[in-house]
């Protein structure tokens, strides 16, 4: 039997054990994982660092608990998503927000100083060794994020580290604290898993995300998505293409044409998306004559392409060619109904 899995079953152990203690004590304590909906069970706790920290419903503050293993990689992956979300949140709205990571043990030194080096002041590190707020809680999982919102109401229960974690935590989390956010927090959870953990397919997670967003037209989390993807898998054409073509939905010209212009590609399909986001971002500078170049030239690598007439056409309306505009749209209309 591996460590790994002696871990496991301990864990489940002990929280087994936590939740008939409490119940023989007399109290009301849940008999499996705390439901969304649920008010959360109160308790206070020293960090690691001598510090107080007290879990209440009349604090008024949006709780994060992440529940961890020091022992593995996807508990690391789930903090360096965490403070990836809370670094896009105003530093104004952190005073309305506590965090702790609740540790089954503290022994794994390098992965505490991780966390402790780039751990904001919110963030509490507590050693549950005794399981006594695992069992509070009914967490078996590692890891597991719990949200609450600032009346002790549980938003959100996630376990494990799948694709979509650092977009549900995000969505939730802005949710509570009443921060728009393009994306609805119950539409975060409908993209099919890519079932391994390569640095492939987890970019190819993000980059499902950010197809997902972009069909709703929520082209900035779409962006983000895919930004993610592109930090992970710098060195697929895939993501950059994918990323190039929201870039410029978003007007964003300079940096598509930063980020395609030194991307090379074997591939006629890829070399003609690389012409198209080049002409795409020249048109929108007004570089007219450039980008009717790239248009033309990737028509010639793959004319089954939609958007390289779409934007052929735009350029010549623009000129008031209005002849050779109607033809490049319905050039255009003709391969889209063709692909439905």
């Amino acid at each position: 039997m591996t460590m790994k899995t002696t871990n496991n079953i301990l864990v489940a152990v002990v929280s087994v054990l936590a939740f008939s203690t409490v119940i023989c004590g007399g109290e009301s304590s849940p008999s499996r994982r705390i439901p969304e909906g649920a008010l959360i069970p109160e308790f206070q706790a020293v960090d690691i660092t001598g510090k107080p920290f007290a879990c209440t419903r009349s604090s008024g503050k949006t709780l994060i608990l992440a529940f961890l293993s020091s022992q593995q990689k996807n508990s690391q992956k789930a903090v360096e998503d965490i403070f990836r979300v809370l670094s896009s949140i105003p530093p104004d709205r952190l005073t309305s927000l506590q965090v702790a990571f609740v540790l089954q043990n503290v022994d794994n030194k390098e992965f505490i100083a991780s966390i402790q080096k780039e751990t904001p002041s919110i963030v509490h590190v507590l050693d549950d060794d005794q399981y006594n707020i695992w069992g509070k809680f009914g967490v078996i999982a590692t890891p597991t994020i719990l949200i609450s919102n600032s009346q002790g109401k549980v938003l959100c229960v996630k376990p494990g580290h799948t694709y979509d974690f650092a977009q549900v935590v995000k969505s939730r989390l802005f949710q509570a604290l009443e921060i728009p956010y393009d994306v609805n927090p119950n539409d975060t959870p409908t993209v099919r898993t890519v079932a391994n953990s390569t640095m492939s397919a987890r970019a190819k997670r993000h980059l499902q995300m950010a197809k997902l967003l972009s069909r709703k037209s929520k082209v900035s989390s779409a962006i983000e998505q895919a930004q993610i993807a592109y930090e992970i898998d710098p060195n697929s054409p895939e993501v950059a293409l994918d990323l190039g073509e929201l870039l410029c939905r978003a007007g964003q010209a300079q940096k598509a044409i930063k980020l395609v212009s030194s991307l090379s590609s074997q591939s006629d399909r890829d070399k003609a998306r690389i012409n198209l986001i080049m002409g795409w971002a020249k048109r929108q500078l007004g570089q007219l004559k450039e980008a009717e170049k790239y248009l033309l030239e990737g028509i010639q690598q793959d004319p089954m392409l939609p958007r390289l007439y779409f934007e052929l056409g735009r350029i010549y309306q623009k000129r008031n060619d209005s002849e050779n505009a109607m033809q490049a749209y319905f050039q255009a209309l003709q391969l889209i109904y063709r692909e439905e």
